[in-house]
């Protein structure tokens, strides 16, 4: 790891260790939760720092001594209790909070539970953030409302959480985009936090005072947004490029143009064989999907008792309207609830979402809100995801998806089958609304040869499989093994297949179907398509940073695929115009003079040319045969022009890679009006498999 670095790897680690350790305190009060959360930041390098060992031993021999004569005391002293807490019992009663309802919490806390204004809030009897309200105005500080700061993603290596008199300070932004450092402390706290207040002097005015389940959330997405970089930061697309690539392009051009004076036809000639060959490969991989097709049926999904504990992902960012049809088809999953934990992760400023979810939350469902923070994108949500993840399995399902219902037990199913290398279970995605127009029956075409013919033939084949955003089942130790998802990365699904082929996992398909919404529009296609271009040219330069490195880890084929697939996919759309004009003068050539006007290149270009628009058409018609789309010979003919649109993309992305990377390109759900049923699945039959 470099020098430039935003923490320290001890640090990254330890900001992990805390997210996850939040995750696993949920249903914990706030005092356990705060004493939690304190037991986590021992590696933390605290405000007040003793100047040499034996003083620092002294210290803590006097406090644990100090302490033990206090517990004493009080045990002898009925009244310590009151006279310690006096700075909460005064906040308290500016809270409109009487002596008897005071009284009535002191004598129903535990004993474990010193803290009075916990027990009121938690008991309804008072609201968090009145009771922070008035700690701000009795010790002039400034109050943060909920949804006020944002998480500092990526952070600075000298901005780091600390705690000072048993209270943590949480960095984060304001709203006028300056850094403060976020305190709740408990009831029983506030006297310590109030001697702290005094070492920072000048520097109190960075501090404000927060609610802990914000200060919690805070710490949590601040953790996760920054793991992945923090640990590694060659594999995050934090930044563009790392310095040694940069210096790379600022010679390429150069060396570029000396080629092309040194050997102008070598050059060119070059570029167009590697454009030719990475069609052809394309196209013949495709052939060999669908000569190799199998629709062979998973094994039965037995009657069990007791099944795993399954967690479920649902990033949402203004997704209002769909909010009904998504709950009833999470909630029409054949799983026990007991065992179900489904988690809705919105973000702050969407409050439209927010309600309506409120409202129709059923068991097993739950919504976690996150603060405002860069950059807001869909892997940063499934970073605080992870965090509270409980067990061993986890998937993540979009705004608009249907599962069939019995997906995750299928998936429970596959995982047992398979070794503990399989890391990811990738299930198909289908378009409901085939039937809608000319652009959403070609994106439904490319679906159906992607995840009903390509990608189940990678898998049989063991080779890298690149994923879909969604219905993707994971192991969650191998996933959190390979740092989770990267919040930098707009295709967060293509990085992580990489990912973990680079950690030996392997990733297979599950036969079973999510179905889905296809934009409607040629806007909101373009917009949809720019953001996964954009996501594999990210891809691409997170893993050719250390290209050596890679290709050990991948080994020849996973290597050449990932180049095939990424590199030279782009290559293609990039270099369509070019293909058009050359395909268009052999075309002339040929008309004018005859057969005679090809040349040994030209009749080579053309196979290659052929192999990937007939890979394409042949995976087309069998995995639309399977869905029942039926093509017409008009829209099989047109399949290159659906090419162009995905070059203008390309075009789009390459620009936006430049200037704004990590920007997310929301695609609008909900406006369908009449979507497909979800078809009833097929019973499996036993397999040898």
């Amino acid at each position: 790891m470099g020098n430039d670095l935003p923490l320290s790897a001890q640090q990254a680690n330890t900001l992990r260790s805390l997210a996850l350790s939040i995750g696993r305190i949920d249903n914990l009060r706030t005092a356990e939760a705060g004493q939690a959360l304190r037991s986590r930041m021992t590696t933390l390098i605290p405000l007040e720092c003793p100047t040499d060992k034996k003083s620092g031993h002294e210290s803590q021999r006097q406090d644990h001594q100090s302490r033990q004569t206090t517990t004493e005391e009080e045990s002898l002293d009925p009244e310590a209790h009151t006279i310690k807490n006096s700075l909460e019992r005064e906040i308290l009663l500016q809270c409109n909070c009487s002596e008897a309802l005071i009284e009535f919490a002191v004598s129903r806390s535990s004993e474990a539970d010193e803290c009075i204004s916990n027990y009121l809030i938690e008991q309804g009897f008072l609201d968090a953030s009145v009771f922070y309200w008035g700690v701000s105005g009795r010790l002039s500080i400034r109050y943060a409302s909920d949804g006020s700061l944002s998480a500092i993603a990526p952070i600075a290596k000298t901005l780091k959480p600390f705690e000072t008199e048993g209270i943590l300070f949480v960095p984060a932004l304001d709203l006028n985009r300056k850094v403060v450092f976020a305190a709740a402390p408990l009831g029983h706290q506030l006297e310590a936090f109030e001697r702290a207040l005094g070492y920072f002097d000048e520097a109190a005015s960075k501090i404000v005072v927060v609610t802990p389940e914000y200060q919690k959330a805070l710490t949590v997405t601040t953790a996760s947004s920054n793991a992945l970089a923090q640990d590694n930061l060659t594999l995050s697309a934090v930044h563009r490029f790392l310095p040694s690539q940069r210096k790379l392009l600022t010679i390429s051009p150069i060396v570029f143009i000396a080629a092309l004076s040194f050997s102008f036809n070598a050059v060119i000639w070059s570029l167009f064989i590697l454009l030719t060959l990475s069609l052809g490969t394309i196209g013949l991989l495709r052939l060999a999907s669908f000569f190799t097709y199998s629709d062979r049926l998973d094994v039965a999904v037995p009657e069990l008792e007791n099944w795993p504990h399954y967690t479920v992902l649902v990033p949402l960012y203004k997704e209002s309207a769909i909010c009904r049809q998504l709950v009833e088809a999470l909630d029409a999953l054949d799983y026990p609830k007991e065992a179900l934990d489904i988690i809705f992760l919105v973000e702050q400023d969407d409050e439209l979402t927010q309600g309506n979810l409120r409202r129709l939350l059923k068991k097993s469902m739950r919504m976690i809100i996150l603060p405002p923070g860069k950059p807001q994108t869909k892997p940063r949500a499934l970073s605080v995801g992870l965090a509270a993840t409980k067990g061993d399995f986890v998937t993540v399902f979009d705004a608009e998806d249907r599962p069939e219902p019995q997906q995750l037990k299928k998936a429970i199913c596959r995982f047992a089958l398979e070794g503990h290398d399989v890391a990811c279970l990738q299930a198909a995605l289908s378009i409901d609304h085939a039937e809608e127009n000319w652009l959403v029956r070609q994106f439904a075409f490319e679906y159906a040869a992607l995840f009903d013919v390509f990608l189940p033939f990678l898998s049989r084949k063991n080779l890298l499989l690149p994923l879909g955003g969604t219905s993707n089942h994971f192991r969650v130790d191998a996933l959190r093994k390979v740092g989770g998802w990267d919040p930098f990365n707009v295709t967060e699904d293509a990085d992580l297949a990489v990912r973990f082929a680079r950690h030996g996992f392997k990733t297979r398909t599950l036969n079973s179907s999510t179905y889905e919404e296809a934009p409607l529009t040629l806007n909101a296609w373009l917009h949809q398509r720019t953001r996964w271009h954009k996501g594999w040219i990210q891809t691409l330069a997170v893993h050719l940073r250390n290209p050596a490195l890679t290709f050990r880890q991948l080994g020849v084929t996973n290597f050449a695929l990932l180049l095939i697939t990424f590199l030279g996919g782009m290559l293609c759309l990039w270099a369509a115009p070019l293909t058009a004009l050359m395909l268009g003068k052999v075309s002339l050539d040929v008309y004018r003079t005859g057969w005679q006007a090809l040349d040994a290149f030209s009749i080579y270009a053309m196979f290659c040319f052929l192999f990937g628009l007939g890979g394409t058409v042949v995976t087309v018609l069998q995995g639309s045969a399977k869905r029942g789309f039926h093509p017409r010979l008009w829209e099989v003919a047109s399949i290159p022009l659906y090419w162009v649109l995905g070059c203008i993309a390309s075009y789009k992305a390459l620009f936006e890679f430049m200037i704004k990377p990590h920007y997310w390109r929301k695609t609008e759900h909900g406006i369908v009006r009449h979507r497909g049923n979800v078809k009833p699945e097929n019973k499996p039959v036993v397999s040898g498999h």
